[in-house]
């Protein structure tokens, strides 16, 4: 952690020792840190340059002196303060350069409105890239399969959603089906997902000030182009529609936002099959199978009779109570047969 304020590994772990246990000798310093006695000494010389370690005797090393730590508060506060500078100056250098580059006839559209993508790759370094530098909002089209960045390969959305970052993503028909695990995933950290019967495009827009989108319609040759749009008229737009397809949209299916798991293996432990349970649910039987491995995964099981014990053993769900027409369900369950029940066998 303190390595972002240029602190080695190895400084870091000395001086949390020395604030630890107080004013150590270098060698007491080098036993509870498990490192060698000349590390030791290496790693108090350079924390001592930075202000963040004195020795209370001298400036000698001697077997008996005692090196103490500075208030972290007091002395990472300096650190950080000058870090903070740096980065403010560092900021200032990328607007001053970013500017240069929006006026470069060979990278923008006219009047810098627009940035040209070429290439699978290009495209999604950018769109990781947006995702990760969002401050406030995050605003997609999911439409179809992933074209140039697949769930497993993108941890922009996550990292955003980390520092508060609202996120709300649309997702098609064919999408949802596509990608289970991703949008549960997502889900899990926080983001808004709604499910439109279609969408115009794939789309993402990063806190209302610029949009990614693909530059062709073919679905072929989606990962080929893309464009990146700052003029604010035209994301303005597009964030318009985006709204307005919200609005028209519909929640996640309850069983894809988890919320369904007491029904799912209350119906299982009834002995309902997966095209029973579907039908109860109003979901396929697909869906109903998804959310049945997940549960197992969850669990630790490699059965179904494993995940029913382990559902009633944890409090998932009661068990029914056995009825003068109780069978065995398939996770080894009693209860009555309904009339959507497998045949016993």
């Amino acid at each position: 952690m303190l390595g972002r304020l240029g602190m080695s590994p190895e400084d870091e772990e000395l001086y949390r020792t020395l604030v630890a246990h107080g004013p150590l000798t270098a060698a007491d310093a080098a036993r509870l840190c498990g490192t060698g006695r000349e590390r030791t000494e290496r790693a108090l010389v350079s924390l001592r340059a930075s202000g963040l370690v004195s020795a209370r005797t001298g400036l000698g090393d001697s077997a008996g002196e005692l090196w103490e730590p500075a208030p972290p508060a007091l002395a990472l506060g300096a650190l950080l303060a000058i870090h903070q500078d740096e980065l403010r100056s560092l900021a200032g250098e990328i607007t001053e350069l970013d500017g240069t580059y929006r006026e470069s006839s060979g990278h923008r559209g006219e009047g810098g409105a627009i940035e040209i993508l070429h290439g699978r790759d290009t495209i999604a370094h950018r769109f990781i890239q947006m995702q990760q530098g969002a401050r406030s909002e995050l605003l997609c089209f999911s439409k179809g399969l992933p074209v140039a960045v697949t769930g497993q390969d993108n941890p922009g959305d996550g990292i955003a959603m980390a520092r508060g970052v609202r996120a709300r993503l649309l997702v098609s028909k064919d999408a949802l089906e596509a990608m289970p695990d991703t949008l549960h995933e997502g889900i899990s950290h926080g983001m808004e997902i709604r499910v439109a019967d279609e969408l115009p495009t794939k789309l993402l827009v990063v806190d209302r000030r610029m949009a990614l989108l693909p530059l062709l319609a073919d679905p072929a040759r989606l990962h080929d182009r893309a464009v990146i749009v700052h003029a604010s008229g035209i994301v303005a737009a597009l964030v318009g529609l985006f709204e307005q397809t919200w609005a028209r949209s519909r929640p996640m299916p309850a069983e894809w936002r988890g919320e369904d798991d007491t029904a799912v293996l209350g119906l299982l432990l009834g002995g309902l099959t997966d095209e029973a349970i579907a039908q109860r649910l109003g979901a396929s039987a697909r869906t109903v199978q998804r959310r049945i491995k997940r549960l197992m995964d969850r669990a630790g099981a490699t059965t179904r009779f494993q995940l029913g014990w382990y559902a009633r053993d944890m409090g998932w769900v009661t068990a029914p109570e056995p009825g003068p027409a109780a069978v065995p369900g398939p996770a080894g369950g009693m209860g009555p047969r309904p009339a959507d029940a497998a045949p016993a066998p």
